[in-house]
Order: C-alpha cells, then structure tokens, then sequence
C-alpha cells in the first residue's frame, strides 16, 4: 500500500487505524491498489474493503481473503 500511495509506514501516524484518506487514497490508487491486492472489481471483497479504509480493517478483510468464484 506504501508504494500505491507513495507513503512511508512513517506517516502511518495512527499505526494501523490510519484512514487511508488522509494517506492519500483517491479513487485512481484505489483501482490500482485493487489491480495490485487482485481483488476482483465489483466483487463483495471490494465493497468491504470501500467500507472501512483503515490500515487494520484492509488487514483483517484481506486475511480472510475473497471467496474462489467470487467475482
């Protein structure tokens, strides 16, 4: 994610509570971060990742991960 948003983990002030807002994250990087996590586009994992844009809740969502057929 640093390198999508051209961030150090630095200026992850809050620690993983940071909102990727406030980081930079506008909808271009979020297409290529998408592209980059390949995480299908319109799929349920995108929708919860556009819910909540934290550090912690990317973490957690991308741990579980994306369902196989999911698109």
């Amino acid at each position: 994610m640093c390198e999508v948003l051209y961030i150090s983990e630095s200026e992850l002030f809050d620690g993983d509570s940071t909102d990727l807002r406030e980081l930079g994250l506008d909808s271009v990087r979020f297409v290529l971060l998408m592209k980059k996590l390949d995480v299908t586009r319109g799929s349920d994992l995108q929708k919860r990742l556009v819910a909540d844009l934290s550090i912690a809740g990317w973490t957690q969502l991308l741990e579980l991960g994306q369902p196989e057929g999911v698109t």
